[in-house]
This record gives structure tokens, C-alpha cells and sequence, in this order.
């Protein structure tokens, strides 16, 4: 990862690892005011349902489907191409489809 104080280029395909027992989850870029995270699934992984108390998230969903399942509300489904904006304070578990690869980049603050 480059300096902080540096501009600097990551390729999102080069930088896609996949494990077929668990998602992968690897930071990308990181400035004094934001953090972005690569995560990658083969089909079928969740991410465990977690908040981020104080923390807002933005995904962007690079490739694949899936669906964000909330503790209290109806689930939530994205494709490739959507930006989902998931408010601090609300758990939520991020489940990848069953049919192929996901990659979604997510934002936030750092030190969450």
C-alpha cells in the first residue's frame, strides 16, 4: 500500500484474491479520512452479522449478487454495479450468491 500522503492507482482485478473456505477481506487504500476494503467470495460465504457503532459503509458491488440480511428488517439485495449505503448502528450480514464469484469494495472511516 502506497504512502498516505501519495496519490496512487489500484487495480481492483489485480488485487482480487479468492479462498474457497472463507470470503477475503483486504485493504486497498487508506488516507487520514477514509479506509476502502476489498472483499472477494466464492459462491455461497457470509460475512458474520456485525455493526460498526458510529460508522457508516458504502459497498459497491464490483461483481457478482448477493443480499444484506439485517437483524430487525427485510433483507436487502444487490448486483454488480449497485452502491448500497448501510448506516452505523444496524447489524447486518453480507451473504454472497450461490451462482458465481462476488467482489465488493466498501468505505469508511478509518479505525472502525
Amino acid at each position: 500500500m502506497a504512502a498516505k500522503d501519495n496519490a496512487y492507482c489500484v487495480n481492483v482485478d489485480e488485487a482480487s484474491t479468492f479462498s474457497s473456505t472463507a470470503w477475503v477481506n483486504r485493504e486497498l487504500m487508506a488516507t487520514g479520512g477514509a479506509i476502502v476494503h476489498l472483499n472477494c467470495y466464492e459462491p455461497s460465504p457470509i460475512t458474520p452479522m456485525h455493526k460498526h457503532p458510529e460508522e457508516d459503509e458504502a459497498l459497491y458491488i464490483v461483481e457478482g449478487a448477493g443480499f444484506i440480511r439485517f437483524e430487525t428488517k427485510d433483507d436487502l439485495p444487490f448486483t454488480a454495479g449497485d452502491l448500497v449505503c448501510l448506516p452505523g448502528e444496524q447489524y447486518h450480514s453480507i451473504h454472497a450468491g450461490s451462482d458465481g464469484r462476488m467482489r465488493l469494495l466498501y468505505f469508511m472511516k478509518p479505525g472502525y
